[in-house]
């Protein structure tokens, strides 16, 4: 078979294991009629404990092999002793430069675990090396009379940098898969209600702060979308409107950020954060987060502002009175003060806070809320 013709034919199923890890059992299966070997496999290696483990093996059972691993002391093993300080990504070793067979069938280690399984020369190549692990791809041959020739190391070399790039992307991935797992539980626990919308606005999934929401009546799933109570929906659509509005220059639209009243919980702090670009149309496309800032105690709040930030008696009143009501003309009436001078008074909060938007500083007085 042209060599060529031979490496992709056994490239294919390794770079569809990608995202079909299955695949790697016809890739072993292919790498093996491909170099005549009885064996391949797939094989973990804790340097430190001296123990292996099974990832994918064809020619055997793979049962067998990681029943006889568990006894086996990697670390007394002549091969795998002689390699280990020589472990790096990449590197390919074979047993017959590391201990001829002729004098590893003399082993103890040979006869209680290599001889089952036929095994009379090896060759590896190291996936992945971290100081502490390995992951090695092994062909093997069971005829101490006919070793591995030139064209078939030829081959297995040619296929070692496509397997440690394949390997990388699999752990890569891997990686991600367990971050946006980590990611999805942390959203889900999160106190803060959090909502993902398609690029036409509709609900694809709510936390279950955001459920409680849904459930008290603060918010609405009307027709499958997000929306306010009464008057102030408007102004919510407006917003959604706005973040998911692609820009000129291909880019996702800005962060926006609102605030409404919502009935029996005061302020509603609401944050729309635009995603990558969807592909499809009922593709994520927001994230909307939305926290309640209403005060359970004024008194603390205010002990709060004053010692955090130096807020006077009449700003402290006017930031719990927002805060409470998500408007500034309803905030000064309950101060007892003009809207003019309210506003007066609230920038002088932003110079205090180091906030610079109404929706910035109810997040910043609904987090401090939470630990008062």
């Amino acid at each position: 078979m042209n060599d060529d013709h031979a490496l992709a034919r056994v490239l294919e199923p390794l770079y569809e294991s990608i995202l079909d890890p299955d695949r790697l059992d016809d890739f072993n299966l292919l790498l093996g009629q491909s170099t005549g070997s009885h064996i391949t496999a797939i094989l973990g290696h804790d340097v430190q404990c001296g123990r292996g483990s099974v990832a994918r093996v064809a020619g055997v059972d793979p049962r067998q092999v990681a029943m006889e691993l568990q006894s086996l002391d990697l670390n007394i093993d002549p091969w795998i002793s002689r390699a280990t300080p020589h472990l790096a990504t990449g590197r390919v070793f074979n047993t017959e430069d590391l201990l001829p067979n002729a004098q590893m069938r003399r082993t103890d280690v040979y006869n209680a675990y290599y001889r089952q399984f036929g095994v009379e020369q090896q060759v590896a190549a190291v996936g992945h090396y971290d100081g502490a692990n390995s992951i090695t791809l092994s062909i093997c041959r069971d005829d101490r009379h006919r070793l591995f020739n030139e064209d078939e190391l030829g081959l297995f070399k040619r296929v070692v940098p496509h397997w440690v790039n394949a390997y990388a992307i699999m752990r890569r991935l891997d990686l991600l898969q367990q971050r946006v797992d980590s990611l999805e539980v942390a959203l889900e626990q999160a106190p803060m209600a959090v909502f993902t919308l398609s690029a036409n606005r509709q609900v694809l999934r709510a936390n279950a702060a955001g459920e409680r929401l849904l459930g008290l009546g603060v918010l609405h799933r009307v027709s499958g979308r997000l929306s306010a109570p009464g008057w102030q929906d408007a102004a919510l659509q407006q917003l959604l409107a706005r973040a998911t509005l692609a820009r000129t220059d291909g880019r996702v639209g800005d962060v926006e950020k609102l605030v409404v009243q919502a009935p029996g919980i005061g302020a509603l702090a609401i944050t729309a954060h635009p995603l990558a670009p969807p592909l499809l149309a009922g593709d994520a496309a927001l994230l909307v987060f939305a926290q309640p800032g209403a005060a359970a105690n004024p008194a603390r709040m205010e002990h709060a502002l004053q010692h955090l930030f130096g807020l006077t008696e009449s700003e402290r009143r006017l930031a719990v009175a927002l805060l409470q009501h998500a408007d500034l003309g309803l905030a000064a009436q309950d101060c007892g003060v003009a809207i003019s001078t309210a506003q007066t008074r609230l920038k002088v909060v932003f110079d205090k806070t180091g906030e610079r938007s109404q929706p910035a500083l109810v997040r910043l007085l609904g987090a401090l809320n939470a630990v008062c």
